[in-house]
């Protein structure tokens, strides 16, 4: 007559399923660690999991979106910078106490801070996209389930009015002095609406940032281990398994004095 092994027995087993169950639980930190601990659970985990991924990601596509405008609006406040002193030139030229031939060693700074004007223009980029010479109109930022799209300005002169100013002549240093002071009235309305959507873009990251440690926050309700829980768990099933062994050895002995009476 054959004498049970322990390691057949389906109680035994079944006890040490639940101390391996509940050292992995100890040992991971969570309570859900494949489908058999809680198969509901696992899938409202794996989507709250997928939604934290989603709003990680979207806080850093903000966070790009805030860089690109800021380099937008710092170019913009070094064009805005330039033009006065276009302003003062104009300003100087109109005066009447200069020759055309003074002016005319205005001008040549005048031309030099116009082209400085559209090289920053032309050359201010983020990640390889030209933000202010009318290559890119708009840009979209991905902000997890919505998005928010940025929208660019074309600061060159030829877009701005700036191109073919002079102030070679008071005529010509008073027209310039006009048109300069529209188009700084133009960049004002633009740094304000790159204020504005970089406001947004802060608003939109602070937001998912919140959405995010409140949604960890309930991952973890639901898969974290209750450590108190899961050690008495532990040590109930390991008194209950030693019981089993205990049990079963007992049942052998009983087996063995049976058939060395039989034999």
């Amino acid at each position: 007559m054959a004498i049970d092994s322990i390691n057949t027995n389906p109680t035994y087993t079944g006890y040490n399923r639940q101390v391996d169950s509940a050292t992995e639980s100890l040992t991971s930190g969570k309570r859900i660690n494949n489908s058999a601990d809680d198969a509901a659970g696992q899938a409202i985990v794996t989507a709250m999991t997928s939604q934290i991924n989603a709003q990680d990601q979207g806080v850093r596509n903000a966070n790009d979106g805030i860089n690109l405008m800021q380099t937008a609006g710092g170019a913009t406040q070094n064009i805005q910078s330039q033009l006065q002193t276009l302003s003062t030139l104009s300003i100087q030229a109109m005066n009447g106490t200069y020759t055309d031939a003074q002016r005319q060693m205005m001008n040549e700074q005048f031309n030099q801070t116009l082209q400085g004007i559209d090289q920053i223009a032309q050359n201010t980029q983020f990640n390889g996209m030209n933000l202010l010479n009318g290559d890119t109109n708009n840009v979209n930022i991905a902000l997890g389930e919505s998005s928010s799209e940025l929208t660019m300005a074309n600061l060159t002169n030829a877009n701005t009015g700036l191109n073919g100013l002079n102030i070679n002549t008071a005529a010509d240093a008073e027209a310039a002095y006009d048109q300069i002071s529209q188009t700084m009235g133009t960049l004002e309305d633009t740094l304000a609406s790159f204020g504005a959507q970089q406001n947004a873009l802060t608003s939109a990251a602070d937001n998912l940032m919140n959405q995010n440690v409140n949604t960890q926050a309930s991952r973890s309700q639901i898969n974290d281990t209750d450590f108190a829980r899961a050690v008495t768990e532990q040590s109930r099933q390991q008194i209950l398994q030693q019981t089993q062994i205990a049990m079963q050895a007992q049942g052998n002995r009983t087996q063995s004095d049976v058939l060395a009476l039989l034999a």
